[in-house]
C-alpha cells in the first residue's frame, strides 16, 4: 500500500482487500457446527413454504423479515448445510468491505478507505456474525450503506444521495431493529444540516419513517419475554464490557464459559486508542470531521441502546450493538491514515490487521473459543439403544436435537421412561451431582471445556422432569431431551 494511492492503485488495493475478506470468511465458513440461533433458522424458519416462514417471523423470531425472505430463497437453491446456508452472511459480510473503503475515502481520503477497508476485512467480529445463519451480516452492510449515503448527502445535498440514503435506510431497518438507533441518528442529522434543502430532505427522512412505522405491527407481535428474558440475568455494564471485547476480538466461545478474553483485547484497544489520539492531535479540519462523525454514530448507538435500557426496554447484547462497529472502524482508519503521521499510522493499522488475521486464525484452531462443538457431542452421544434422557443446558436442546436428526423430543414437564441419562456439563464441575438414584455412571467423554457423562440404570424408570433440571451441569438452567429408540427407528 503506497502512503498516497492513485485511484487506479486504491482499487487495486480494495480488490485484493476484498478478495481477502471473501478469502478469510468462505474458508473457515463450515469449521463450526451450528449454535441455538442458527438451529431455529434452519430448522424451524426457513423449510415450509414462503407463508409458513413468514408466520414463523411473526411467532417465533424478535427480527424483521428481510433475512428470512432472503434466505429461504438462498436455502433452496444451497440447502440448510452450515457451508450453504451461511454463506449467505459471508456474502453480505464480504460486501461490506468495499462500502466501508467509500464511506473512508467519502469522509477523508482513499487511504482513510483502504485502512478502513483492511480492518473490516480481517475484524474477528465481523467475521464472526459473517458466518452465522442469522441477519446481523444484513444489518451491518445495510448499516454501512446507509453511513456511505448519509455521508454523500450532507456534502452533495442531493436528491439522489438522499434518495439511497432512505433506501440503504430502510433494508437496515428491515433487517434487525436495532438498525434503528444508528439511522435515527443520521436522519435527525439531516433535518438539522440540511433544513435549508427540505423539499428533497424530508421525502427521504419520511419514507424510512414509514417503514419503521410499517413494522410496529410486527413488532408488537413479536413481543415476548421469554425471546429476551435470559438478557437481564446479567449487570447491564457487564454486557456494555463485554460488547466492547467482542468488538475488540469477536464473540468468541462465551456461550461455555468465559474464557479470559480480555487479554487478547489488550493490543487492539491500545492501537486504536493511538489511532484517535492521532486524529485529535494532527489530523487535518477534514479528516478531524470525518472521525467525529464516526464516532457520533458509532458511540450513539450504545448510548441510545443504554437510554432504552434504563427506561425499560433492556436489548443490550454484543450483537445488538453492531451498527455501531463500522462506524467505530471508519473513525479509526481515518486516525491510522491521518496527513501529519501517516507513517506511523500506516505502521500501526499494518499491525492490527496482521494481528487480527493471526487472531482469526487462531480461534479456526481453537475449539474454545468457538461456538460448541454439537457435531461431536452429538456423534458420541450415537444413536439411543434403550429409551434414555440427554440433560444439557438451555440454549444446546435445539442443536442437540437438529444434529441428532430431530428424533428426539424436549420435555418440559411430567414423567419420561428412561434406562439412560446423558449429562453434558462443563469439565470444571468434575462428576455431576444430583442424578436420580439408581443411575449409575458407565463412562465419561471429554470435549474442549465440555464433558459427556453416561449413567445406566438396571431397568427402565419414570424419572419427573423436575430431578433432571436439578442435576449440577454448571450451566444456569438445564434443558432435557427424550431419545427414544423406537421413534428413532420410524
Amino acid at each position: 500500500m503506497t502512503l498516497t494511492p492513485t485511484r487506479s492503485g486504491a482499487l487495486g488495493v480494495l480488490a485484493m482487500l476484498t478478495a481477502l475478506g471473501v478469502a478469510i470468511r468462505f474458508a473457515s465458513l463450515g469449521v463450526q457446527s451450528y449454535h441455538h440461533d442458527e438451529v431455529i433458522t434452519v430448522a424451524r424458519v426457513i423449510p415450509g413454504s414462503f407463508a409458513d416462514m413468514l408466520q414463523q417471523v411473526k411467532g417465533s423470531e424478535s427480527n424483521p423479515p428481510l433475512y428470512y425472505v432472503l434466505a429461504w430463497g438462498w436455502a433452496k437453491a444451497f440447502g440448510t448445510g452450515e457451508v450453504g446456508i451461511r454463506s449467505l452472511s459471508a456474502l453480505f459480510g464480504a460486501a461490506t468491505v468495499p462500502i466501508t473503503y467509500c464511506i473512508g475515502a467519502e469522509l477523508s481520503s482513499r487511504r482513510a478507505g483502504l485502512i478502513t477497508a483492511a480492518l473490516v476485512a480481517v475484524s474477528p467480529m465481523l467475521i464472526w456474525y459473517s458466518q452465522e445463519a442469522r441477519s446481523y451480516a444484513l444489518l451491518v452492510f445495510f448499516c454501512a450503506a446507509s453511513l456511505l449515503f448519509f455521508a454523500r448527502a450532507l456534502r452533495s445535498r442531493r436528491g439522489r444521495d438522499l434518495a439511497l440514503w432512505a433506501l440503504a435506510s430502510g433494508l437496515a431497518l428491515c433487517s434487525h431493529y436495532f438498525a434503528f438507533f444508528a439511522v435515527g441518528i443520521e436522519a435527525l442529522w439531516l433535518l438539522v444540516a440540511l433544513r435549508s434543502r427540505w423539499r428533497a430532505m424530508l421525502p427521504a427522512v419520511g419514507a424510512v419513517a414509514l417503514v419503521g412505522l410499517a413494522l410496529l405491527p410486527l413488532i408488537s407481535a413479536q413481543v415476548n419475554p421469554t425471546h429476551i428474558g435470559w438478557i437481564e440475568e446479567s449487570l447491564l455494564s457487564t454486557r456494555f464490557f463485554q460488547a466492547g471485547i467482542s468488538f475488540l476480538i469477536g464473540e468468541t466461545g462465551h456461550v461455555i464459559a468465559e474464557p479470559p478474553r480480555e487479554r487478547y483485547a489488550l493490543l487492539p484497544v491500545i492501537l486504536i486508542g493511538v489511532a484517535l489520539l492521532i486524529v485529535a492531535a494532527r489530523g487535518s479540519r477534514r479528516e478531524r470531521r470525518g472521525a467525529a462523525l464516526g464516532l457520533v454514530v458509532g458511540l450513539g448507538v450504545p448510548a441510545l441502546a443504554l437510554i432504552a435500557a434504563l427506561i425499560g426496554k433492556d436489548y443490550v447484547v454484543e450483537r445488538n450493538l453492531l451498527p455501531a462497529l463500522v462506524p467505530l472502524a471508519v473513525a479509526a482508519g481515518i486516525g491510522f491514515a491521518a496527513e501529519r503521521a501517516r507513517r506511523v499510522g500506516l505502521l500501526l493499522a499494518v499491525v492490527l490487521s496482521a494481528y487480527w488475521v493471526a487472531y482469526d486464525i487462531h480461534v479456526t484452531q481453537t475449539p474454545n473459543l468457538q461456538r460448541p462443538d454439537f457435531r461431536a457431542i452429538t456423534e458420541a452421544l450415537g444413536s439411543p439403544r434403550v429409551p434414555r434422557a440427554i440433560v444439557t443446558w438451555k440454549l444446546a436442546a435445539d442443536p442437540v436435537r437438529f444434529y441428532l436428526h430431530d428424533k428426539s423430543l424436549r420435555i418440559f414437564s411430567g414423567e419420561t421412561p428412561m434406562r439412560e441419562i446423558d449429562v453434558i456439563s462443563k469439565s470444571a464441575v468434575g462428576e455431576p451431582e444430583r442424578v436420580p438414584a439408581k443411575f449409575h455412571p458407565v463412562a465419561r467423554i471429554r470435549f474442549e471445556r465440555l464433558t459427556l457423562t453416561r449413567y445406566m440404570s438396571s431397568r427402565v424408570r419414570e424419572i419427573p422432569f423436575y430431578l433432571l433440571r436439578d442435576v449440577r451441569t454448571g450451566f444456569g438452567v438445564n434443558a432435557v431431551v427424550a431419545d427414544n429408540p423406537r421413534e428413532a427407528a420410524e
